[in-house]
């Protein structure tokens, strides 16, 4: 049952690596953040654009009847992903993305994305985060890091990138997995047209499917 596990979480981590422009991860590539001698966790982005950062996760997957993104420590893991294990060009795309919001919300709200309210960050989030992913041309000879997988390209390749992270990060970690989705080891039979109500999850589980 180990084997399925580690399995899972290789692909969890192949996932992110594409995402970061790495070969691969390394099983610990999630751990808690390393620290200086003082104590304090080290951290890639300034203290400006982590601000910036945890607003925006915490937009994409906000707190409800179960954990946002700040709960699942997102920020911390994208910015330590970011500091060890990201290419230049990933690094240049994301922080890059992240000034996007910044201008966006400097423009309509006269103030940073972080200093908004909730409802402000969604009015500028939603509209900006149609405009980033529509699709667009891959230049000629652009090749997906996933032989499996569809090249993706679209007009902010590093916005698509950071709500990806935010995403798979949130899923994958224990405050998201516990509480936002039913575990069920092996799924069942096939029930079609389940009612859908306000406690109705998604199924996680390592059956074959």
């Amino acid at each position: 049952m180990a084997d399925m596990f580690d399995l899972d979480r290789r692909t969890m981590l192949g996932s992110i690596a594409a995402l970061l422009g790495a070969a691969s991860l390394p099983v610990d590539a999630l751990a808690k953040p390393r620290r200086r001698g003082s104590g304090r966790a080290t951290r890639f982005l300034a203290a400006p654009h982590y601000a910036l950062l945890g607003a925006v996760a915490d937009t994409i997957m906000p707190a409800t009847d179960t954990p946002g993104a700040l709960a699942a420590k997102v920020p911390s893991r994208i910015d330590g992903l970011l500091r060890n294990w990201a290419s230049a060009e990933t690094r240049i795309q994301v922080t890059g993305a992240l000034d996007r919001i910044e201008a966006a919300a400097r423009a309509q709200k006269g103030k940073g994305f972080a200093a908004l309210t909730p409802a402000e960050r969604e009015g500028v989030l939603r509209p900006h985060d149609m405009a980033a992913l529509q699709k667009v041309p891959a230049p000629p000879g652009t090749k997906s890091a996933n032989p499996f997988a569809p090249v993706i390209s679209v007009a902010d390749n590093g916005y698509y990138k950071l709500k990806e992270l935010t995403i798979h990060l949130y899923y994958y970690s224990e405050a998201a997995s516990t509480t936002e989705l039913n575990y069920v080891h092996v799924p069942g039979k096939f029930v079609p047209s389940i009612k859908l109500t306000p406690t109705s999850r998604p199924e996680l589980g390592t059956g074959p499917f």
